[in-house]
């Protein structure tokens, strides 16, 4: 039977001992102080009539509340319903009633905006304050600035404090859970297909992606030497399993940013001894432009990690240089994955890299070029990106009790595929080289176009920064509309006119951009990526 994520996280206790395993707001908590909150919790949760199958929603920044609620729900056998924090209040209620959540866990600086939808749900609701991780010292100062932040939290009509909550979970006996196969988390996102979906993982899953990332990580791991700044959140499934299962469960002490500034970020990087890293490039690159970046400290780095969007080479060696200024021999490495199969499934790492590519599988993972007819395609040809393995999801949760397979592809041997909706090649050597997303592909006149290609190319002017090929209208008919920003301040029409110019010496014809807007900045969806859909033209008559 495969261990579940608490057993996971209990057995590397064994194996690495006591070390600082988290820091929040300067204050360290020790694993097994860690590992003592998870077993109350987890004891009161069951105290209150919650248990193995049932859904609770947790709806929480990247703070430690976030990690010992997800370990002591798994504990037990309910599922963890991660919701982003941000989620509008009509949102957040129809998701809990469509998982039938049993219980919320809520920060209290955002408590009282949701305590309409949680009080009409009728379920208990845990309120979780920054002051109960912090130093005894500072906690009378941070229950200050709480109660100005939480005004209104009285509307609560069934609520308890997480530290309340421990109290009362201490001495109970917990009905433990140690099927790993059952399924742990609800996650939401957009879908192989484009929508929205409520992607379910085991936590076999989440120990596999753990598995998988050990070997490409630097030998000679000191546990409680090694430290994970944690900027992507739980609700991303990059954040979930890569940025805290993994690190925590081989030593690394985890640094979480509740919300992540570039300025923050570095700031955190030169005070503590920030060995790894993940992000999707908006962060990256923020982070790299923010004076603070640069230092000694980025002699540190041994691993950074980079997917959920595309990220340019050019960057990569700007980025990767600036290491290298300062003694350092960590690099920024192109992974790429999914929710659907638990985040990542290909990566570069020491050894194994190549230009422009989102690096070889994972040990035990399979990747795959299909065409259409799901055939597979030899090295160097287009289609779309498929993978299997261990780390692929138990399905969509439909709101009924029941899974949905659109999504995953079963074939004559019963070996589960996710059609990704990625396009992509693979060369002879195994790299995966991703070229775009199919709901993103352009057709004019009959031709395909693909907007990375565009991108890719427009990037290599000096001014500028980011761009956005998207699907635009011009007199009733199709084009390629191209969204920029410029890396710094000049004449927009002499922008235009650069780009127009380069794009008809280096790009086929249909993939010229017929229109070409100058932004200060692009869209993102909740995910940091950018959000191509708000920048597509809609068809209207008038065109």
């Amino acid at each position: 039977m495969s261990l579940t994520c608490y057993d996971y996280l209990k057995a590397s206790e064994k194996r690495n001992g006591n070390f600082p395993a988290a820091i929040a707001f300067g204050c360290k908590t020790s694993l097994t102080k860690l590992m003592r909150d998870i077993d109350s919790l987890a004891g009161y949760i069951n105290s209150i009539g919650i248990g193995d199958g049932d859904a609770v929603t947790v709806f929480l920044p990247n703070v430690i509340h976030a990690f010992t609620s997800f370990y002591a729900l798994n504990k037990i056998g309910v599922i963890a319903n991660i919701v982003h924090p941000l989620t509008s209040p009509d949102a957040l209620k129809e998701i809990m009633i469509t998982t039938s959540s049993k219980a919320v866990f809520i920060l209290d600086i955002l408590a009282a905006d949701y305590a309409d939808v949680i009080n009409d749900c009728g379920i208990p609701c845990i309120i979780c304050s920054n002051s109960d991780y912090v130093s005894p010292l500072v906690v009378p100062a941070f229950k200050v600035f709480e109660k100005k932040k939480s005004v209104g939290i009285d509307r609560y009509k069934n609520s308890i404090k997480y530290s309340q909550a421990l109290i009362k979970g201490h001495s109970v006996k917990t009905v433990d859970c140690h099927d790993g196969e059952k399924t742990a988390l609800y996650l939401h996102g957009g879908g192989t297909t484009g929508k929205s979906k409520t992607i379910m993982l085991s936590g076999a899953n989440i120990n596999a992606i753990a598995d998988k990332l050990e070997p490409l990580d630097i030998p000679g791991l000191k546990p409680g030497r090694e430290c994970s700044l944690v900027v992507l959140p739980m609700f991303h499934a990059f954040g979930l399993a890569v940025a805290m299962h993994y690190p925590l469960t081989h030593g690394y002490t985890l640094l979480p940013m509740p919300q992540f500034s570039a300025e923050s970020a570095n700031k955190l990087m030169r005070k503590h001894n920030i060995t790894f890293i993940l992000g999707v490039p908006n962060m990256f690159r923020k982070m790299y432009e923010e004076k603070h970046f640069a230092g000694p400290h980025l002699k540190n780095l041994r691993l950074v990690f980079c997917g959920g969007d595309f990220l340019p080479e050019r960057f990569v060696k700007e980025f990767n240089k600036k290491i290298a200024e300062y003694g350092g021999k960590g690099k920024l490495f192109r992974g790429y994955g999914l929710t659907e199969v638990g985040s990542v499934c290909t990566a570069n790492c020491y050894g194994a890299v190549r230009e422009e590519s989102i690096g070889r599988p994972l040990k035990g993972m399979t990747v795959e070029i299909w065409d259409d007819m799901k055939n597979r395609l030899p090295a160097g040809q287009n289609g779309e990106i498929v993978v299997k393995g261990s780390t692929v999801m138990q399905g969509y949760f439909s709101g009924d009790n029941t899974v949905m397979n659109d999504g995953v592809y079963v074939d004559k041997n019963g070996d589960r595929w996710v059609l990704t909706g990625d396009l992509g090649y693979m060369d002879k050597d195994g790299f995966v080289y991703f070229t775009g997303r199919k709901k993103r592909m352009i057709i004019i006149s009959g031709y395909n176009v693909y907007p990375a290609d565009i991108e890719n190319a427009v990037l290599e002017l000096p001014f500028v920064n980011e761009v956005c090929a998207v699907q635009g209208y011009h007199k009733n008919r199709p084009c390629v509309k191209l969204c920029v920003t410029l890396k710094y301040p000049m004449n927009h029409g002499e922008a235009i006119d650069s780009i127009q110019s380069y794009c008809k010496k280096n790009l086929a014809k249909f993939s010229c951009p017929r229109k070409i807007e100058i932004f200060d900045s692009l869209p993102r969806t909740k995910m940091a990526k950018v959000d191509f859909m708000a920048l597509s033209d809609k068809y209207t008559p008038e065109g």
